[in-house]
C-alpha cells in the first residue's frame, strides 16, 4: 500500500481525474457568430432571422438566436442596449417578418450568498484533497 502512494504514477491519476472534471463541468459552448446591435438589426430587417430568445441583463439585452441557413447547433449572440428605442425597433421587425420563436427570459439576479459559495467551495475541495493526500504522505513516512 505504501508503494502506491510513493508512486508519482499515483499523483499523476489524481492530477488527471481532477482535470476531467473540471473540463466536464467547464463544457460552455461558445457562439458560432457574434454580432453588433446594428449586424442584428439589418439581418433582423433582410428577414434572416428565424429564431430569437431573449434576455435582459442590467443594462443591455442579450439576444441569442437562429439566422436562416444555420445549421441546428449554430447560433449568433447579438447584444443591444437595454433601452424602449431597441425594445420597439426589435418588436416591429419581429411583427413584420413572422419570427418563427421568440422566447423572453426575464433578468434574475443571483444571490450574494450563492455567488460566495459557488466560488468557494471547488477551492475548499481542492485544499481538503491536497491536506488528504499530504496526511497519507506523512503516516506512509512513519
Amino acid at each position: 500500500m505504501k508503494q502506491i502512494f510513493r508512486s508519482k504514477i499515483f499523483y499523476l491519476i489524481i492530477f488527471l481525474i481532477i482535470l476531467g472534471i473540471v473540463l466536464v463541468f467547464n463544457n460552455d459552448e461558445e457562439p458560432t457568430e457574434k454580432l453588433t446591435d446594428d449586424e442584428f438589426f439589418t439581418n433582423l430587417a433582410d428577414r434572416k432571422v428565424t429564431f430569437i430568445e431573449v434576455e435582459q441583463r442590467k443594462r443591455v439585452i442579450e439576444i441569442s438566436g437562429r439566422l436562416a441557413g444555420y445549421e441546428k447547433d449554430q447560433y449568433f449572440v447579438a447584444s443591444v442596449p437595454n433601452s424602449e428605442t431597441s425594445l420597439d425597433r426589435m418588436n416591429n421587425a419581429a411583427e413584420k417578418h413572422d419570427i418563427e420563436k421568440m422566447e423572453f427570459t426575464p433578468y434574475k439576479e443571483v444571490s450574494g450568498w450563492v455567488t460566495l459559495f459557488t466560488t468557494t467551495i471547488p477551492f475548499m475541495i481542492i485544499f481538503i484533497l491536497f491536506l488528504v493526500l499530504l496526511l497519507f504522505r506523512v503516516a506512509i513516512k512513519r
